[in-house]
């Protein structure tokens, strides 16, 4: 339960500390908000758990504020519970139609409204196809995009990121350890996505130490830089001080030899459809599958932008140009 964390908004103090008091008191950790534009931004950042959030702000209504965290990648999925003082129908109906979850009275009794945060976040992490480490839209929901967006023939491109030498560190550091980098590299994923990109772009978890974002392809190598930047400059901080002075980790193999393996790195393949088709988002992964490959026998971090044209065969061997 200590891992669960519930963002309350609320521009009434007292009804914001009541409702803390309870949440810490249950082992939440809790974040606040005390305006629409600060929950938006703070529940991009924070990617809590589940929303309290009441329909009355002083400077948007909750079912506007509602309705923009639906409308970006990140917080889609969060579930929200609005809070209201007043049992008019019309209200809740405008809440649930922006994408509302569940609406409470704000004098609801303690035990119900536990019972409530409880199922909600259950059923959530259920239904939802969002990775429960880090809270990213998973499989189906990458495919159901990519898919969408070739059929209306709508121009992007996808960045398939994974991590190198990532099964070494977590051999030698454990899986709680990995999961932290996992937590870091999605984090940092979204925060360069949210700083340089665009409305409609995208990022995703596929699982394990692979993650994908969708953006237009005269954006994909500056956001592969920034990323790539700050990856290398933060990860040391998940090493020893050991492994951080040799620059990487030794450990034994099967056969009892020592290997050697360098820090950790993050290698980005795009693939766009911009002057080419695709039929599937199939042949566009499998596209971006031969990039990675290729780019796994250099050293260090690196992106490359398949260049290759439309008159091309799927499986041709055409050069293919780093950004």
């Amino acid at each position: 339960m200590a891992e669960k964390k519930i963002m309350i908004v609320d521009d009434e103090v007292d009804c914001q500390e009541l409702t803390r008091a309870l949440l810490l008191e249950w082992d939440y950790r809790v974040i606040a908000a005390s305006s629409g534009p600060e929950a938006i931004e703070k529940a991009k950042h924070e990617l809590p758990d589940l929303i309290l959030m009441d329909v009355h702000l002083g400077d948007m209504n909750g079912p506007d504020v509602c309705q923009k965290l639906r409308e970006h990648f990140s917080t889609r999925f969060i579930p929200i519970i609005m809070l209201t003082v007043d049992d008019q129908v019309h209200r809740k109906v405008e809440g649930l139609a922006k994408g509302a979850d569940d609406y409470l009275m704000k004098t609801i009794d303690p035990v119900e409204l536990k019972v409530r945060v409880e199922t909600l976040i259950r059923r959530t992490t259920e239904q939802a196809n969002v990775n429960p480490l880090t809270k990213l839209p998973g499989n189906i929901v990458i495919e159901q995009l990519v898919r969408g967006r070739l059929e209306n023939d709508i121009t992007f491109s996808v960045c398939y990121c994974d991590l190198d030498n990532f099964k070494a560190y977590n051999d030698r550091y454990g899986y709680a350890a990995g999961d932290r980098v996992l937590l870091h590299t999605s984090q940092l994923i979204v925060q360069s996505v949210n700083e340089m990109g665009g409305d409609q772009d995208f990022v995703g978890h596929i699982g394990g130490d692979d993650f994908v974002f969708v953006t237009t392809p005269d954006r994909e190598a500056e956001l592969s830089k920034a990323i790539m930047s700050s990856f290398d400059a933060s990860i040391a901080q998940f090493y020893d001080e050991e492994d951080r002075k040799n620059q990487g980790i030794t450990l034994e193999s099967h056969d009892g030899k020592l290997e050697r393996y360098p820090l950790m790195t993050i290698t980005i393949a795009a693939v766009n459809n911009d002057e080419k088709k695709f039929e599937s988002h199939r042949i566009l992964a499998e596209r971006a599958a031969e990039i990675k490959h290729y780019l796994k026998r250099s050293e260090g971090s690196n992106f490359l932008s398949d260049r290759r044209g439309a008159e091309e065969k799927r499986h041709s061997k055409a050069p293919m140009v780093r950004g």
